[in-house]
């Protein structure tokens, strides 16, 4: 996969890079945004050293929304995405899953698999849509403001 990636889809005029640490600034800013317990500098240094297929979308020199994934054996786990907020609804999310996708082939990883806040219903409408099938709840998975959440692990079959 090339270092700079132009395609054309719902998010026209974007670009799509690997992520790299010098997109950090702006992916803490989304993430805050868009997580409840967002992920630290610290966890996101970290996907930078491990089997990463993660990427980001630009517009402007500025990112807009990005995928974290890694490799697992011979799968796809899809860790944490998000879009900018006023740029959600607009199509970009899918366009990032169907990136990771073709990601995910050209790696020979048949499998994407993820995990989601069982109470995200948005989100997991979203991940169905777009083919995933919920597998089974993980018990108290998720830290939140008071206590834990499960998380419904989901899967998708790469054709």
């Amino acid at each position: 996969m090339s270092k700079k990636e132009n395609q054309n889809s719902p998010a026209n005029n974007y670009t799509i890079e690997n992520f790299s640490e010098h997109h950090l600034s702006d992916v803490l800013k989304i993430e805050s945004a868009s997580n409840i317990t967002p992920w630290s500098q610290e966890i996101f240094l970290k996907t930078l050293q491990s089997r990463s297929i993660s990427f980001v979308i630009s517009s402007e020199n500025k990112v807009i929304a990005f995928c974290i994934a890694n490799t697992v054996l011979d799968e796809c786990h899809l860790q944490n995405i998000a879009v900018i907020e006023n740029l959600r609804g607009k199509g970009i999310g899918t366009f990032m899953l169907n990136i990771l996708f073709k990601r995910a082939k050209l790696s020979d990883l048949h499998i994407i698999l993820l995990e989601v806040r069982e109470s995200n219903k948005r989100a997991r409408k979203f991940y169905q849509n777009n083919g995933f099938e919920e597998l089974f709840i993980r018990e108290n998975y998720y830290k939140t403001k008071s206590g834990q959440e499960n998380a419904v692990i989901m899967r998708l079959e790469v054709a």
